[in-house]
């Protein structure tokens, strides 16, 4: 997942036009693609995309995968994590 603070290269709490700017400061300096750009600015204007963004930022997921190793899937059985727990009053 890209990083649109990175890509537009500001900091959390940055207002639209602040947005608007950095998106066409990032165009001139070619570092990222166009789609790259307009996919962060997308992101950033809307206001739920960039509160999911903010809160993503905040966690760090990358370091949080590592100590997890979330790299690999888990092995997930039936057995292991399923237990019957009947319901007050069930089976009498």
């Amino acid at each position: 997942m890209m990083n649109p603070y990175k890509v537009l290269d500001v900091k959390r709490g940055a207002g639209k036009s602040d947005i608007i700017q950095a998106a066409a400061r990032a165009m001139r300096e070619k570092i990222y693609t166009v789609k790259e750009i307009a996919i962060a600015q997308k992101a950033l204007m809307s206001t739920i995309s960039k509160a999911a963004h903010e809160f993503l930022d905040f966690i760090d997921v990358k370091t949080l995968q590592g100590q997890l190793n979330l790299s690999q899937p888990a092995e997930l059985t039936t057995e292991s994590y399923l237990e019957y727990h009947p319901v007050q009053g069930e089976g009498s």
